[in-house]
């Protein structure tokens, strides 16, 4: 039975490593249109520090990703490559369709 985009969303935001199928879409560039098979990814776990331990290194400055503006996740392959991936272009997960 195939899943809808919620219930793909909620596999992957489980953090178990899943399957991906996904097209790609470029709409500043108009390219698009291929198939990319990932054969194991999760979602990127952000690292957190404990609150108790205060942070004294330097803090790199880092552009905010706007996950929810842009409807987007970051994925990490098991070779710790992370891709940036919009659900609504996947296809199916687990080899089951997305609808």
């Amino acid at each position: 039975m195939p899943h809808t985009v919620k219930e793909a969303l909620q596999i992957l935001e489980s953090g178990n490593w899943c399957s991906l199928r996904l097209i790609t879409a470029n709409t500043a560039q108009r390219t698009g249109g291929k198939i990319i098979e990932l054969a194991k990814v999760r979602i990127k776990q952000q690292s957190q520090q404990p609150a108790s331990t205060p942070s004294t290194t330097v803090t790199s400055k880092s552009k905010a990703q706007n996950h929810h503006q842009h409807f987007t996740r970051n994925v990490e392959t098991q070779a710790r490559q992370v891709i940036k991936v919009h659900p609504i272009l996947i296809t199916h997960i687990n080899n089951t369709p997305v609808i």
